[in-house]
């Protein structure tokens, strides 16, 4: 195997040590490189190894951190020059498609069994993506990770967020919410025993980032036939992905606390939540108008038995969102564990007296002791990329000419992600990749 590492860069930054960099060829069958990781970008297969060599210095000067993979068979050796070390495949299909084409060849995500321990050795990992043009888009600090917060502002309707804990994400929809453990506790109610959040279980139907589906031929090599050039290897069979983040041990502790929730006559909940109830039944554009009567009493009688205030109030409350069916009322809910649009109610908006952004105020007699904090967090630009460095003690970003370039406490850097940066606190990071925005973190290698 040959490898080259990132290099350093002169001028602004000031000197740095570069990362190591591995020339030797491997001759010995069956080497294996230091550590190993997922996926990888193959920009082009040769025979000829001074051409692979030059190849992967070229890329090399333009900040991308290459290496060189030596194999064998029956028409002899083959080197590949490839690109990063990714912690999913979504992290590097977008870095392919970003790069330019090398010696004619369209570079593509690849698995890769083995790569050199001093390319990348911070990986790239994209937790969740999403076109979010004409929203309001901000950040907010997270028990143990980070959530996303965007939002039509017109017509105005309820804000989506996304939450990240670990490797585990998940979507809501909301005007504002809260961890149930953050809120005070209100009177006459344990909160002992009930879970503080759970993102184990994702939402019926919705992929993960790292779950994506394959674009047909994404891996497949290019057939044209250039002297001393041929394609890819064929696609290798993509491995389940592990189980990460939080997901064990939530699972683990989950049935002792939902016991306990369940003897205080509480859901299984982990998040309050100022949200929409509709007042039509999910089909209700399949349904009659008495079949949507039926259901708006029922859950006017629900709200009104939950919360000891009269229908003819609640039903004065009821609002179009956006200014289309179907009508619905603004809640406080206790959110099922699950992740299902069910909850225990807590409380009443009142979107007739204002709906701001962050959500209408409480009605007359609802409960305010569960109402979440209206803050909304820090907003991000979506047209202003990032001017200076940022991040944290462990390592910093910067835009580079349609890549974002991590600088690393002990002075290397390369081109780790594709787009531009927006946002960064150290730990994550918000890129703007054409029209989608992208949350991105980093594992170590």
């Amino acid at each position: 195997m040959v490898a080259v590492a990132p290099a350093r860069r002169s001028g602004r930054l000031g000197p740095r040590r570069a990362l190591r960099v591995l020339l030797g060829v491997w001759l010995a069958s069956g080497a294996a490189s230091a550590l190993a990781i997922s996926f990888t970008v193959q920009v082009i297969a040769v025979s000829d190894q001074a051409t692979a060599v030059d190849i992967s210095r070229s890329l090399l000067r333009d900040g991308f951190p290459a290496y060189v993979v030596r194999s064998t068979g029956g028409q002899g050796d083959v080197y590949r020059v490839r690109v990063g070390a990714f912690a999913n495949r979504a992290a590097a299909v977008r870095y392919a498609a970003a790069m330019p084409d090398v010696a004619g060849a369209r570079p593509i995500p690849a698995l890769a069994e083995a790569i050199p321990g001093g390319i990348m050795p911070l990986a790239p990992r994209v937790l969740w993506d999403d076109p979010v043009a004409g929203q309001d888009l901000r950040v907010l600090p997270w028990p143990a990770g980070l959530a996303v917060r965007r939002q039509v502002l017109d017509p105005l309707q309820q804000a989506t967020y996304t939450l990240v804990q670990g490797a585990e994400v998940r979507s809501v929809r909301a005007w504002s919410l809260a961890p149930l453990a953050e809120l005070p506790p209100p009177p006459g109610v344990d909160l002992q025993g009930v879970p503080f959040i759970d993102l184990t279980l994702a939402p019926a139907g919705e992929e993960r980032a790292d779950g994506e589906e394959r674009a047909d031929g994404e891996e497949r090599a290019d057939d044209e036939e250039r002297p001393g050039v041929e394609g890819p290897p064929a696609a290798e069979a993509e491995p389940p992905a592990p189980a990460e983040g939080l997901a064990g041990s939530a699972q683990e502790g989950a049935g002792g606390m939902a016991e306990a929730a369940s003897a205080e006559g509480l859901p299984e909940a982990g998040l309050v939540l100022l949200r929409d109830r509709s007042l039509w039944p999910p089909g209700w554009a399949e349904d009659g108008d008495g079949v949507r009567e039926a259901f708006r009493v029922a859950t006017l009688a629900l709200v009104s038995t939950r919360l000891g205030i009269d229908a003819e109030t609640i039903a004065a409350t009821a609002y179009l969102p956006g200014g289309v069916p179907p009508p619905a009322l603004v809640v406080v809910e206790l959110s099922d564990r699950s992740g299902r649009d069910v909850g225990d109610i807590r409380g009443l908006g009142d979107p007739t007296a204002a709906l701001r952004p962050e959500g209408p105020p409480p009605a007359t007699g609802s409960d305010t002791s569960w109402w979440p904090d209206a803050t909304l967090g820090t907003r991000v630009r979506l047209d202003a990329a990032a001017e200076a460095p940022l991040g944290g003690e462990a390592w910093s970003l910067e835009n580079d000419a349609g890549f974002v370039r991590i600088v690393t406490a002990d002075g290397a850097d390369w081109r780790a992600i594709a787009g531009v940066l927006l946002w960064s606190d150290g730990r994550y990071a918000l890129v703007r990749d054409g029209a989608e925005v992208v949350l991105v973190d980093f594992t170590t290698r």
